[in-house]
């Protein structure tokens, strides 16, 4: 395949985007609505209380989240992600704001990418994100499985 034809390869299906458009994305993005509380870390160390967002699309490299109130590019959150089908505790991950859009006066659209997550919830959160794109594809996560 071209270089030219892989930089504008684009498979949309409901649910799944894979672009491999030139564009900072590494990863295929999955839509899906997770809660995720987040707070805000100030340079100085000092946290703020946990907040409230929603995915709206989520890869092993980041999220994009439905906040209910302004970040700035460069601010750095305390994300915890619930995964449905996992154990109680949600996914711990240190996240930095990249970009974010206002929709209404308490609602923004806002792109974090995901600066640290330990080993354990790492694993945890590419399996939930292997496990339900693959599901969207029709193909089995069981390697056993044809």
């Amino acid at each position: 395949m071209s270089q030219q034809h892989e930089k504008n390869l684009q498979v949309n299906r409901t649910d799944y985007v894979l672009e491999a458009k030139e564009n900072k994305r590494r990863y295929a993005r999955l839509d899906i609505a997770l809660s995720v509380s987040y707070a805000l870390k100030s340079p100085g160390g000092e946290v703020s209380e946990l907040a409230e967002a929603m995915s709206s699309d989520i890869s092993a490299g980041g999220l994009r989240l439905m906040t209910p109130g302004p970040l700035l590019p460069g601010d750095l959150l305390d994300l915890e992600i619930s995964i449905c089908g996992s154990e109680d505790t949600p996914i711990r991950a240190n996240g930095e704001v990249v970009w974010q859009n206002k929709i209404t006066d308490t609602s923004y659209e806002t792109g974090t990418i995901i600066k640290y997550v330990n080993d354990n919830d790492k694993q945890r959160f590419m399996n939930f994100v292997f496990e339900q794109m693959s599901r969207l594809m029709g193909v089995s996560s069981n390697p056993m499985v044809h």
